[in-house]
């Protein structure tokens, strides 16, 4: 509301906002930036400069089976008929319609525990400076569609100064599927300044005059292939011009002083027997203290 309704600058609203998120979790927030302090570095570190790390399936099991996981998933949906209803509920939308979301999400443990694999969770942890909270999360189904609009178009992610997006690949993306296509953050943020952008869209033909093609990097693969990048400083676009299905794990990962909360916020009230044996930095990052 402050930054879109009132619209009060992005830096101002970060900034107030995360003093109290900060508050909110005192001595924790000390906690998760030592022990991200003390982790080793990793294969899956993000560059913090260009800010986004491409993987190939296989590269990382516990994702490889996160999107075999959400595959399964979705094939029982179709199966159901939920898919033909949730294309009626949404008549003049057909991208990123979700299949599964939120706290939606603990109905499916492995999901949950997949989302939560320490490759990337170290990772993570390594470019915000502390163990973060695993923000949100949506299992998004595009079917092909001719529009371009809202996210089709190139944005940021506006709810954090920083944040890290995995976009996990859990069918075949090629270019036929509306893959995400990105700049990496340093070259956005050079962008963003010369075009003196802050909030919304940013128009396709003035940033093509400006930008080489072959600096923009695609997330196709097969299934468990995918991207980690910070999403509030690459630019981006996805699920456009889709000619055959996409399905996509999306999952982000916020600082603990990070100022909101996300449409597709996930918190744990407390935790089942089938999520009982993370460990401290991943109960951590799952809200669920140690």
């Amino acid at each position: 509301m402050l930054y879109k309704r009132l619209r009060l600058p992005r830096h101002f609203v970060h900034k107030h906002m995360g003093r109290l998120r900060e508050r909110r979790f005192g001595a924790e927030a000390d906690l998760r930036r030592t022990l991200a302090s003390e982790l080793p570095e990793g294969p899956l570190d993000l560059d913090p400069g260009s800010a986004w790390r491409l993987f190939e399936a296989g590269e990382i099991p516990e994702l490889t089976q996160l999107a075999v996981d959400c595959a399964s998933y979705f094939e029982a949906f179709r199966a159901s008929g939920e898919a033909e209803r949730c294309l009626a509920r949404n008549p003049n939308k057909r991208f990123l319609l979700g299949v599964l979301s939120g706290n939606e999400l603990f109905s499916q443990s492995n999901i949950i525990r997949g989302m939560l694999a320490r490759p990337v969770l170290d990772a993570v942890s390594r470019y915000l400076g502390a163990v973060p909270r695993l923000e949100g999360a949506v299992l998004w189904w595009t079917p092909p569609n001719d529009s371009e609009t809202s996210s089709q178009r190139w944005h940021i992610d506006e709810l954090a100064p920083r944040q890290v997006k995995v976009l996990l690949n859990c069918s075949e993306v090629d270019e036929s599927c509306g893959p995400l296509n990105f700049i990496p953050g340093d070259r956005s943020d050079q962008l963003r300044n010369d075009f003196g952008h802050q909030r919304g869209r940013l128009d396709k033909e003035r940033l093509l005059a400006e930008l080489d093609p072959a600096e923009i990097r695609q997330a196709t693969g097969g299934p468990g292939s995918g991207v980690m990048l910070d999403s509030s400083r690459c630019l981006h676009f996805g699920s456009r011009g889709n000619q055959r299905d996409r399905l996509l794990l999306a999952f982000h990962f916020f600082a603990p002083d990070s100022p909101v909360d996300s449409r597709y916020h996930l918190e744990a009230a407390s935790l089942d027997e089938s999520l009982g044996n993370l460990d401290p930095i991943q109960r951590l990052a799952l809200g669920t203290g140690l």
